[in-house]
């Protein structure tokens, strides 16, 4: 799925990993990443904002003009409070976390991700 999107959007990962476990593991996923920002790198883990910011300072984006995928429950907050709009690819079946933030949309699967897109 994230390769299908290579070349045609911005693609970044924040991560609460270690710089060299971030690496190797983006490295795995064989699709170019336009800004890899991991705790160890942005001096905090997620939820907190400064991940979040850093890669936005590096893809040099608005939060208006991305979309976030979040893998975590933990990534609803912290993405939503820089601003970053949120599908949540709860792919476990995780229940909504009480005062969750308001998200794009929440699935199982990455498949609505790409018609997602075409319509932001």
């Amino acid at each position: 799925m994230v390769g299908a999107l290579e070349g045609n959007v911005l693609l970044g990962i924040v991560t609460n990993c270690s710089e060299a476990l971030g690496q190797l593991a983006a490295a795995r996923a064989g699709v170019a990443f336009n800004t890899i920002v991991t705790a160890e790198r942005a001096g905090f883990y997620k939820s907190h904002l400064r991940p979040y910011r850093l890669a936005l300072d590096e893809l040099r984006l608005e939060p208006q003009d991305c979309l976030f995928v979040a893998g975590s429950a933990y990534d609803l907050f912290g993405a939503a409070a820089v601003g970053l709009p949120v599908f949540w690819h709860n792919r476990v079946g995780m229940p909504m976390p009480p005062n969750a933030p308001r998200l794009i949309a929440h699935h199982r699967s990455l498949d609505p991700l790409k018609q997602l897109l075409h319509h932001l």
